[in-house]
Formats: structure tokens, sequence, C-alpha cells
């Protein structure tokens, strides 16, 4: 009888581990969007339109408020009409900005950080994530 719950335990968490392994994201890819240019992935254009605020507080300082960043950026997927998308990051917040049927894509953050260029002029790029999903 102890076999026979062990053998069944056994085969239990086999068939549990492949349902897991089924289900798992495929890994996550990082890309940058510099302002009004447009980057295509997946059959999806993300284009970072316009900076419309930034008054996030810069990195060593005191503020007393954090601030945010609200950017406008336009998404297409193909065979769709292209849809004008409003983002506000602020406390490090993420939306997600376009999905597909196995592919999503979030909005992580906008660079450079107040205080993070080195006294050169950088532009601003939209960081986003896309991320498979298979079942």
């Amino acid at each position: 009888m102890k076999k026979l719950l062990l053998i069944f335990s056994i085969v239990s968490i086999v068939v549990s581990c492949q349902a897991l392994a089924q289900k798992q994201d495929t890994p996550e890819t990082v890309f940058t969007i510099p302002l009004t240019k447009t980057s295509t992935h997946d059959g999806v254009s993300i284009t970072l339109v316009a900076v419309v605020e930034d008054s996030r507080c810069p990195r060593d300082t005191t503020c007393i408020w954090a601030g945010k960043a609200v950017v406008k950026i336009l998404v297409r997927a193909s065979g769709e009409d292209a849809q004008e998308i409003t983002v506000v990051f602020q406390n490090e917040s993420q939306s997600v900005i376009a999905t597909t049927e196995d592919t999503v894509f979030t909005a992580l953050k906008l660079l450079p950080y107040p205080g993070d260029s080195t006294g050169k002029e950088v532009g601003y790029q939209l960081q986003v994530s896309k991320k498979g999903i298979k079942f």
C-alpha cells in the first residue's frame, strides 16, 4: 500500500511539473525607442511621439514630490488601425501598451532619468519589454 501511495505521489508531481512547464513565459526582450522614431517587433510598430511632461525629481536631490513623466505613444499592430496611447510613469509604474496572441509589450520607463546624463545632450528614449507567452 505504501509503495502504491509513493508511486501515485511521484506521478502526480511529474504531471504537475509538466503542466507548469507548458505555461511558462518565454524570455523577456528589452529594447529602446528614441523620440519620434518607430520600432517594429513581431508585427507591432511602436512610435514614441512626444514627451508631454517630465517633472521627475533628479537623482541625488531632495524633492517634496517624486514627479512623473507623461509620454504619447503610437501603437499599430499589423492589420489594425494605429492607436495613440498616453502613458504616465510615476513611482516606477509600468504599462502594457500592446498585446498580440502570443506577445505582450510593456512600457518600462522613460530614459534618461533626470540627473543620469553626464553633461552630454541625451535624447529621450522609451524602454519597452517584449515578452512572449506560450501555452
